[in-house]
């Protein structure tokens, strides 16, 4: 027997798609149609003085198809994985597709962007209760060493040159071009750039002792991290990355993405050797 939920709640606005800030969507049920029916007269019954509560009849097959939620807020530190004394985790949706979460997510980090610890991320059935970590405790949880690569490539000019060259984000798109078509200087040392699949923020962090580590943000929510460092040899510099494939990517994906950072690193060698 198929089996049906009442669905609803108060909502922000009148496209009755995003609940009221400081609530979520209600579910109620299983039940049968007739007592469905019932159930949704009574809530509308309820609540007919206010124009932004809305419930919906859905049947089971809906209710247990994949939703998507925007989720995050502000947080105590850049682990993410506390929030700030005094707020809570801020929970938007469910989205019925990927795009419309999406492009509520563009809207929320538009207005954050200029704070490095707000963070919002797309979340899969997101269930109340939750870990505010989301996927970063899932990571951490697995005992599975995820793959990775080191890549490196010697340069004939010195630690500092190369470094002072790799935090200045507008020189990257010419020599890692298959991967960053162009590059805009943002605000508190985030760059706003165009990839090859789409728009990203990058954020590199650098120290006079070599360290230029980033961060690769995509329009998704999606982040990629990778260490690096600038070596003194004698004569010149090392210049070293290390890049873990993502869970999403299968192992043939992570090979190309790997020959693309030889071809790169090859062509920084030639950019700075050349200069």
């Amino acid at each position: 027997m198929a089996s049906y939920y009442v669905v609803g709640g108060e909502y922000a606005d009148t496209s009755f798609t995003i609940p009221v800030a400081g609530s979520e969507t209600e579910i109620y049920g299983p039940f049968n149609e007739r007592d469905a029916k019932v159930r949704w007269r009574e809530l509308t019954g309820k609540t007919v003085d206010n124009a932004m509560v809305r419930y919906f009849l859905k049947s089971g097959n809906e209710i247990t198809a994949k939703t998507y939620w925007v989720v995050g807020g502000e947080y105590a530190e850049t682990s993410f994985t506390r929030m700030v004394p005094g707020k809570e985790l801020e929970v938007y949706g469910p989205f019925n597709n990927w795009d419309e979460a999406l492009g509520f997510w563009r809207g929320l980090t538009s207005k954050s962007v200029d704070d490095a610890l707000v963070r919002y991320d797309i979340r899969e059935n997101y269930q109340p209760g939750d870990s505010v970590a989301g996927k970063w405790a899932a990571a951490s949880a697995t005992s599975t060493l995820q793959q990775n690569a080191t890549k490196t490539v010697s340069v004939a000019k010195s630690p500092e040159t190369v470094l002072a060259y790799l935090k200045d984000a507008r020189n990257w798109p010419k020599w890692a071009a298959q991967t960053f078509k162009t590059v805009r200087e943002g605000k508190n040392g985030i760059w706003d750039v165009d990839k090859l699949d789409g728009p990203a923020r990058l954020t590199i962090k650098t120290e006079a002792s070599g360290v230029f580590d980033h961060v690769v943000s995509a329009s998704d929510g999606s982040e990629i991290s990778v260490p690096g460092r600038v070596l003194p040899i004698g004569g010149g510099a090392v210049v070293m990355m290390t890049f873990t494939r993502p869970p999403a990517y299968s192992d043939t994906q992570f090979a190309q993405d790997m020959r693309t950072v030889d071809e790169e690193l090859a062509a920084l060698k030639r950019v700075l050797e050349s200069a």
